[in-house]
């Protein structure tokens, strides 16, 4: 029996998602960070950071703007950061459409991220969209969440993105889990 992706955990595997974050960051001289599922802002406390902007839905959740996230992107300064940090519970292919929608984002800029899923986790309207699945998915659902992460690499591949770091989590074998992140290149007018 497969589980829906339904439990959410702030911070699984901190010591894992803080080494990873160290090695990302290992090179820059200043952290100026935009972390858009910011929870309690315990991962960067951790991190000496010059600018520290967390963004959280759920009101009560540590030192941010509490808004969804989807909807204040666009409206971002990019250029300001040069971390993003979206570690969200599932697959922030949303967040990245419109971070890499956003015309002031920087070559250079490091992204983290989170894939959760397996074949019951729904798929997100931004992926749905730009692969024209609208139709295929409402008639096989399962088979196109269980291609989920595929098609979040592939956005990024078209994107430019040639090299990242990956880490696949098998602590529970009901869920696709990977951490990870990779640095933008190649945008025009970066």
């Amino acid at each position: 029996m497969l589980t829906a992706h339904s439990i959410s955990t702030d911070n699984a595997n901190i010591r894992l998602k803080v080494d990873m974050r160290r090695q990302a960051t290992s090179h820059l001289t200043e952290l100026r960070v935009l972390d858009l599922f910011a929870g309690n802002n315990l991962i960067w406390k951790n991190f000496k950071c010059v600018k520290y902007f967390g963004v959280e839905k759920v009101k009560g959740k540590g030192n941010n703007l509490n808004a969804d996230n989807n909807r204040i992107i666009e409206s971002l300064d990019l250029s300001e950061f040069n971390i993003i940090d979206a570690d969200s519970y599932g697959i922030p292919f949303n967040q990245i459409e419109k971070i890499y929608n956003n015309h002031t984002l920087k070559n250079e800029t490091i992204i983290l991220y989170t894939l959760i899923t397996n074949k019951m986790s729904m798929i997100n309207k931004a992926c749905i969209k730009t692969y024209n699945l609208a139709t295929i998915y409402k008639k096989t659902k399962t088979l196109v969440n269980a291609k989920a992460h595929e098609l979040f690499y592939g956005y990024l591949y078209e994107n430019n993105v040639t090299e990242l770091w990956r880490c696949l989590e098998k602590s529970n074998p009901k869920f696709y889990k990977e951490y990870g992140y990779f640095i933008v290149s190649g945008r025009v007018n970066a």
